[in-house]
């Protein structure tokens, strides 16, 4: 409220009043002593004024007493008004309390009235006391009216500035975390966040890798995405690495729910404590195709390998291989044997030509695979290849069955290579199957991840592949015949490989194999 609106505590003296003016005179007369004592009682009285320059409180008590000098002297509170604005604002930047200063206020009445209580200066103290006591009173209501309402502008203030900076922070952290969230979401890793064993955060390329949404992977166990066999392993790094807080770790694991020849995955993790507790930070990473490359490299590798055996053996061995069958077979037909001793030179001659066909495999492999590709029909190159076993499996009693699908094109593929790839798909369903089994061979076009393949498959009943052959099934010398080479196989997928293809098996113990030889379409 302006001053000038305030009401006057006290009328203006008149001039009759000889002990109030005395009071006055006294008062003026004994100003420095009061200061100076105000000032010592204001160090002793709060720590908050002990802190201040002597200088400043020298100048704030003066002020002060003249104030109330004034209001005394004419009743006029403008000075003490000017004041009291003045010391609130510099008391409440200081971080004053409101008592301190209005015992700071109280102050001059203690020091006035414990003077005139003497016993010379005792008569004006009836007179003088209750303009102290209304001028002190109007003071401190004054004070505390104005502290608390520039205290509550000033909270008001802080308030709004603090919303703001709030406000600001917030949207600052809102685009740091979308900045990061996209850098997190962007990157071709996976990466989560697994407290405990549930995952409290998945990036999207963890989930298409996992082949799951974001709701069902969040709050789910980390092992429900690892493969059972693999569950112990990866489990137990993690899991140690949160016993030692050893930092981290490197572990590979097979994903579950994916195509096996797709699932291989690598995992890189540590451990950190983000303030609720240790949790464990990981970036996963598919390396299906270097594991297929560096199987690929090793199949290379032995077949190198084999390719260096036959090639230093086969002059070794296949020139006087030859000479020994071209003899055996003059002997058989020159001597007259008769009985055993003539069977005896036939199984001879028949040892003889399998060592020389195991042989020429051999060389086989050892030589580049050259294709000569022209257009060739895919089911009539099949049609040909039965007809040269067909007396064979009529011979067996084993039944043919052929299902070629309409309006194939012709592809450019060797049709030579792919007719001796069949063959030796289809001698081994012939070994495989017992006097009325069936064989289905087709041919038929497919797709698969938005690629077209020309399919050419063979399927026997037979009692199916041996679990312990599955996993080496197309390495060399890979079978469990008493009489066979286990290179069969491996020329086939050498074969189709060569084309740009992809050979596919299916097996189940007492149900037959399924051999897949998908081509590139090439039309």
């Amino acid at each position: 409220m302006p001053a000038s609106s305030q009401p006057q505590i006290v009328a203006p003296l008149p001039s009759s009043g000889d002990t109030y003016a005395r009071f006055l005179q006294w008062l003026v007369a004994h100003q420095d002593e009061i200061i100076d004592q105000w000032v010592e009682r204001l160090t002793l009285m709060s720590p908050s004024y002990r802190r201040r320059p002597t200088a400043e409180l020298f100048q704030t008590v003066t002020e002060a007493f003249r104030a109330n000098l004034e209001a005394l002297e004419s009743g006029n509170l403008e000075r003490i008004d000017r004041f009291i604005d003045f010391i609130t604002e510099k008391r409440l930047h200081a971080g004053f309390p409101l008592s301190d200063v209005q015992k700071a206020f109280e102050l001059f009445r203690e020091l006035v009235v414990t003077r005139l209580c003497r016993e010379e200066l005792a008569p004006m103290l009836p007179r003088c006391l209750p303009r102290i006591n209304s001028c002190l009173a109007y003071t401190i209501h004054r004070f505390s009216d104005c502290f608390q309402g520039m205290h509550e502008r000033y909270l008001r203030q802080h308030a709004h500035q603090l919303e703001r900076q709030v406000s600001a922070r917030t949207a600052e952290l809102a685009e740091s975390e979308r900045r990061y969230k996209a850098l997190v979401d962007e990157i071709n890793d996976g990466y989560f966040i697994v407290q405990g064993e549930r995952i409290m955060f998945a990036n999207q390329t963890f989930c298409q890798m996992h082949g799951a949404e974001i709701e069902g992977v969040l709050g789910q166990r980390f092992s429900d995405f690892v493969i059972s066999e693999d569950r112990a392993l990866v489990m137990g790094a993690v899991w140690e690495a949160m016993a030692k807080r050893s930092g981290g770790g490197q572990v590979e694991y097979d994903r579950a729910g994916c195509p096996e020849d797709n699932a291989a995955t690598e995992i890189k993790f540590r451990v950190v404590d983000l303030g609720q507790g240790p949790v464990t930070i990981g970036v996963c990473r598919d390396i299906s195709q270097r594991v297929a490359m560096e199987a690929t490299i090793r199949e290379h590798e032995r077949m190198a390998y084999v390719g260096n055996v036959a090639a230093s053996l086969s002059h070794e061995i296949r020139n006087p291989l030859s000479t020994c069958t071209l003899n055996m077979l003059i002997l058989n037909q020159k001597l007259d044997l008769g009985g055993f001793d003539r069977r005896r030179l036939e199984l001879t001659v028949r040892e003889l030509t399998r060592l020389e066909d195991i042989l020429r495999q051999l060389l086989d492999l050892a030589r580049p695979l050259s294709l000569n590709r022209r257009p060739s029909h895919l089911p009539q190159v099949a049609k040909d290849c039965l007809d040269l076993l067909a007396s064979k499996m009529h011979a067996q009693g084993i039944k043919l069955y052929q299902r070629h699908a309409k309006g194939m094109p012709p592809l450019e593929v060797d049709p030579d290579k792919i007719e001796q790839a069949l063959l030796n798909l289809l001698l081994n369903a012939i070994e495989s199957v017992d006097s009325g089994g069936r064989i289905t061979v087709w041919t038929r076009q497919v797709s698969e991840a938005q690629e077209r393949w020309a399919e050419l498959g063979v399927h026997d009943n037979g009692p199916g592949i041996d679990p312990k052959l599955k996993e080496n099934l197309f390495a060399p010398f890979a079978t469990n015949k008493i009489y066979g080479t286990g290179l069969g196989l491996s020329n086939v997928k050498r074969v189709v490989e060569a084309h740009g293809g992809k050979v596919l098996v299916k097996s189940r113990p007492g149900l037959g194999a399924t051999f897949m030889l998908r081509l590139p379409w090439t039309s």
